[in-house]
C-alpha cells in the first residue's frame, strides 16, 4: 500500500508543477527567454504573413534609405541595402524612401521570420507604405542592392 501512496503523491506533485508552470507562462507579458521580444506596438497578424511580428501604424521617421520607424519602432528593411551616409547615392535613396513612406503615411512592417532582428536590435522587415512594397521599390528603381551576406 505504501507504493500506491508514493506513486499517487508523485503523480499529484507532477500535475501540480505542470499546472503552476502553465499558469505562469500565460501571465500577460511573460515570454520565455528564447522568445523574448522588445515591446512593439500595434501587432496585427492579419496584415502580414508568417509567424513573426506584424507592425501596423504610421511612419514616424525616415533614418536613411533602408531604415525607418513605424509608430516609433525602428525597422531595418529585409534583404536590401542602400548606400551609407557619405557614400554616393545616399541622399537619393533616403529621399526615395521619404517619398514612398513619408512621415504620417500608413505602413505595415512584416517582420522577417528567418532574421527577426539585426545586430543593432532593429526589427528586420518588409515594409509596405500605402500599398507600395518599399523593399522591392528601392531595388526596382536602382536605389538599393540585394544583401548577399
Amino acid at each position: 500500500m505504501n507504493i500506491v501512496k508514493l506513486i499517487s503523491t508523485l503523480v499529484l506533485l507532477t500535475c501540480s508543477a505542470y499546472l503552476i508552470a502553465f499558469a505562469i507562462s500565460n501571465l500577460p507579458g511573460w515570454l520565455p527567454v528564447e522568445q523574448a521580444r522588445p515591446s512593439v506596438p500595434n501587432v496585427q497578424a492579419s496584415a502580414c504573413s508568417g509567424k513573426a511580428l506584424c507592425i501596423v501604424g504610421r511612419v514616424t521617421a525616415v533614418i536613411d534609405g533602408d531604415t525607418l520607424e513605424v509608430d516609433g519602432t525602428r525597422i531595418r528593411l529585409a534583404l536590401v541595402n542602400t548606400p551609407e551616409k557619405g557614400e554616393p547615392g545616399y541622399m537619393e535613396a533616403k529621399e526615395f524612401t521619404e517619398r514612398v513612406c513619408a512621415i504620417g503615411v500608413s505602413a505595415v512592417a512584416d517582420q522577417d521570420d528567418g532574421q527577426p532582428y539585426d545586430k543593432y536590435g532593429r526589427v528586420v522587415a518588409k515594409v509596405t507604405c500605402d500599398g507600395v512594397n518599399l523593399n522591392a521599390a528601392l531595388l526596382e528603381n536602382g536605389y538599393a542592392k540585394i544583401i548577399t551576406t
